[in-house]
């Protein structure tokens, strides 16, 4: 895999792949079909997910510990033969291990009588609809796909993979009679047996789940989801989404159009300008304009054709009106009924989706609604609709398509984290739906969950760090005790050969690679010698292999048999050794292996007696620290994660000052940690944020917060506008006079926010405390944390317990740790967290609601009065 995983998507891979191993086993062992999905927005990566999966299945992951499948055959449907295609060239891209020859696109020039184990298929259902040559005989076709394909799963020697893509198109209700392809590929029908394992990949997994629990043959498994919140953490996606729509009634089209334009040109050299600062290779942005269909009863006359043509020519003119240095070739379409159109000076070719990404020369494109389902293109940077507001479901499903970024990370320009879209047919009401179901607050009507986008804004405005908050507050939030929570699934050792090449890579550490495996081999190496009697021994076992015979004698009653020893060749102690690869990762025992075997030459070669070295007895004995009773595991993954801290510690520094495009690299590595390690609070200098609420109307602002407007104030964003407790914990902090300033801190995990990494069952979990107000008391400036959060809610016991950990260890450095959690009379209850008493009854208390409402009738103490009007 050539692509570094995020900590959700390894997560998935492993989930899908143990599913998978018991689908084979429930197949072969008890004929038993199983069903399952991957549920995921859009923007999560889910190709690169099946991929890695795929690569896994046919080739093996000492990563995902799992063996290749010789059995294996994938078989990969789509609806679309454009998004196969797509998907094929997805592969190649990230599965280096996978070869290009063996993922082939399915159609009737096919002549095999089964498909072939080790091999990515991928087919349309259209290819197989009644008549088509595929699925019927021919002179030259001995056997149609329906006949291969029961071949195929009825070979024992295979194991038939169904992915179904985008899941929930190929399972839209039918009467018997409509029974659709797919779900006869699953089901089976007549001579067709049933699809042994069916993996359905979607956002919308209802119709996959209902349509398989109908299905009688199969055994529906659990399906894997990811939270969108981890996809929105992870840099996906685009930070926010800017929608401009008119302020009043009438014709605004030429002049969104112009808005747009000049927007688009002024992006474009702001990604010039990054790229070039950043040494990287050039993001080219697109502009999409999406044209209204034609009127209906004139979608074929010449007479609709020529008022598209007319809307086309306006907005290419006014595009070019106000982008004088727009390329002539620059534009191009994907209108489904046209193919090149020639319009005044204008002749636009047409493209087909998949291709607009990675053909640069393409800054233009017009479209209607070819890019709304299975179109990918990061670089769609600003959209203009000329679509009138009640074909508000297809902008809502494009501005899902155009939320990912060019470069698939966050950058540190949030101009460049933002995509931006004019709707000059929309109002008020319209666009507060679109916004609300973007931002995942209200149920999308089209039944697809789209990429949940952290912020809308429709009036945004660009937060800087506040001239009027004295810098000390500034340096006092960002050095606060702040921890990441680990990974789900912690690899020490592979952590730090990562953190090794990347350390090389921007020569930080003269041969960083070489350190990490000799700081391995030295733990291994004591363990060696403290452990060489039990090495030895099942080194031993190890070259020795026991053979029974049986030997039955004429004339004799019964057969004797007997065992005798012999020695193992190279296949046993390579069977032997693999365990240990599993442990300590095929890098460090091979390394090891050859080190040893140097070693070995080397001093045969100065005892006279070069030939005079077993292999397969430096081999052994390096395999049998698999099967001694010394934690060896342990021991080298604490090595490594000593390195690693010792490393990230010592060039935390120089790490920083490293362009924006290697910055990820050690954010994953941070990310792969198996203990929670502190990190600094990265506050955000130019956030993008909105001025109005949904219906338009001006947010409430106030003064003193870290980052703030040109004006000195900060919007309060519209939940917490709405929130009366927040609102009453606001005004209570400035009631008290002493305030220096204040940090809303982000609810998101991430790198900007205040973090509290807890234990929570067998799982970590992290906890972001709403506020951080920083007083000037006694004379000296101190933090406070202030985190309203309703004791009803049902994780208000672990969060209580989270705060409490953390003042156990960091409430000396805090004036106040408060929880509000009851309003009783317009009054706000807080457990003081820094009292001791306090923090043992929490400890103490239940998780259920009734406990931690006990907790503060006990040990509530009066924190603010929520006042009048809020």
């Amino acid at each position: 895999m050539r692509f570094t995983l995020k900590d959700y998507q390894s997560i998935a891979v492993s989930s899908i792949l143990t599913t998978l191993g018991y689908a084979r086993d429930d197949w072969h062992k008890r004929s038993r079909r199983t069903a399952f999905a991957l549920s995921s927005t859009t923007g999560s990566g889910k190709t690169v997910i099946a991929a890695t999966v795929i690569e896994a299945l046919l080739h093996g992951s000492d990563e995902f510990g799992v063996e290749p499948d010789p059995s294996a055959v994938v078989l990969w449907v789509s609806k679309d033969p454009a998004l196969n295609a797509q998907t094929k060239s997805r592969f190649i891209e990230c599965a280096d291990r996978i070869p290009a020859g063996d993922l082939e696109l399915l159609d009737k020039s096919y002549g095999g009588d089964s498909l072939q184990t080790r091999m990515v298929y991928f087919i349309n259902p259209d290819k197989l609809r009644d008549g088509a040559d595929f699925a019927k005989h021919t002179d030259t076709r001995h056997f149609t796909f329906w006949e291969i394909l029961a071949n195929t799963i009825k070979d024992p020697g295979k194991t038939l993979y169904m992915v179904l893509d985008e899941a929930h198109e190929g399972m839209r209700s039918q009467t018997s009679s409509e029974q659709t392809i797919v779900q006869r590929m699953i089901n089976g029908n007549g001579v067709n047996p049933a699809m042994p394992i069916v993996w359905g990949i979607s956002a919308t997994v209802k119709r996959f789940d209902e349509a398989m629990a109908k299905a009688d043959a199969f055994t529906k498994e659990k399906n894997v989801t990811i939270d969108p919140k981890d996809v929105q953490d992870s840099g996906l996606l685009k930070n926010v989404l800017v929608l401009d729509i008119p302020d009043e009634e009438g014709d605004f089209t030429t002049s969104m159009v112009r808005d747009a334009t000049l927007d688009f040109v002024e992006v474009s050299y702001a990604w010039d300008a990054y790229c070039d600062e950043q040494g990287i290779d050039r993001v080219v942005p697109l502009l999409v304009a999406q044209i209204p269909n034609r009127r209906p009863g004139e979608r074929d006359t010449e007479k609709g054709r020529k008022e598209e043509d007319q809307i086309i020519h306006l907005v290419l003119e006014t595009i070019r009106k106000h982008w004088p240095d727009m390329p002539a070739d620059c534009v191009a379409h994907v209108l489904g009924d046209r193919a090149t159109i020639e319009v005044g000076s204008y002749t636009i070719p047409k493209v087909a989706p998949q291709d607009v990404e990675h053909d640069r020369q393409i800054r233009v494109l017009l479209a209607k609604d070819a890019v709304s389902t299975g179109w990918d293109c990061p670089r769609a940077e600003v959209l203009v609709s000329l679509r009138p507001a009640q074909d508000d479901t297809y902008v809502t499903q494009l501005l899902g398509r155009m939320v990912r970024t060019p470069l698939a990370q966050e950058t540190s320009v949030e101009r460049l984290n933002t995509a931006s879209c004019y709707l000059p047919l929309f109002d008020k009401k319209t666009a507060k739906i679109v916004a609300e179901e973007i931002m995942g607050m209200r149920e999308p009507r089209s039944g697809g969950r789209n990429a949940a986008v952290n912020k809308v804004v429709l009036r945004p405005v660009t937060l800087r760090w506040n001239q009027d908050v004295p810098d000390e507050v500034f340096q006092l939030v960002r050095d606060l005790p702040s921890f990441q929570k680990p990974t789900a699934a912690p690899r020490p050792i592979k952590r730090v050969l990562k953190l090794a090449q990347a350390l090389s890579q921007d020569e930080l550490v003269a041969d960083a690679d070489h350190v990490a495996h000799e700081a391995m081999f030295a733990v291994i190496d004591s363990i060696n010698e403290a452990n060489s009697e039990a090495v030895f021994e099942h080194a031993a076992h190890i070259m020795t292999a026991e053979i029974r015979r049986i030997l039955v004698e004429r004339g004799k009653d019964e057969a004797v048999d007997f065992t005798e020893a012999r020695d193992a060749d190279g296949a046993t102690v390579d069977d032997a050794l693999r365990h240990l690869r599993r442990v300590l990762t095929v890098s460090v025992v091979n390394r090891y292996l050859g080190r040893n075997l140097q070693a070995a030459i080397n001093d045969a070669v100065e005892a006279g007696d070069p030939l005079g070295v077993d292999v397969n007895s430096i081999r052994a004995h390096v395999a049998a620290l698999a099967f001694i009773d010394a934690d060896v595991q342990k021991a080298v993954e604490d090595a490594a994660d000593a390195l690693t801290r010792l490393w990230l510690t010592t060039k935390a520094g120089e790490i920083a000052a490293l362009p924006d495009s290697r910055k990820p690299t050690y954010e994953a590595i941070q990310d792969m940690a198996r203990e929670p390690e502190r990190v600094i609070v990265e506050i955000k200098p130019d956030d993008r944020v909105d001025t109005v609420d949904t219906d338009l109307e001006p947010l409430p602002t106030e003064e003193k917060h870290l980052l703030a407007t040109a004006d000195g104030v900060y919007p309060l964003e519209s939940k917490m506008a709405k929130n009366r407790w927040e609102r009453a914990v606001i005004k209570q902090e400035f009631s008290l006079a002493t305030i220096a300033g204040w940090y809303r801190n982000p609810s998101s995990a991430g790198k900007h926010s205040l973090r509290i990494a807890h234990k929570s069952g067998d799982s970590w979990r992290s906890v972001q405390p709403d506020f951080v107000f920083v007083h000037l008391v006694d004379g000296e400036l101190l933090p406070s944390i202030i985190d309203p959060h309703g004791a009803h809610l049902g994780d208000a016991a672990p969060k209580l317990k989270a705060l409490a950990e953390y003042a156990d260890e960091f409430g000396h450095q805090f004036d106040r740790i408060i929880a509000v959690g009851v309003e009783k009379g317009g009054v706000l209850q807080g457990l003081d967290l820094k009292d001791q008493k306090v923090r043992r009854a929490v400890y103490e208390s239940l998780a259920d609601g009734d406990s931690i409402k006990l907790l503060y009738a006990n040990h509530g103490v009066k924190y603010a009065v929520v006042p009048d009007g809020l």
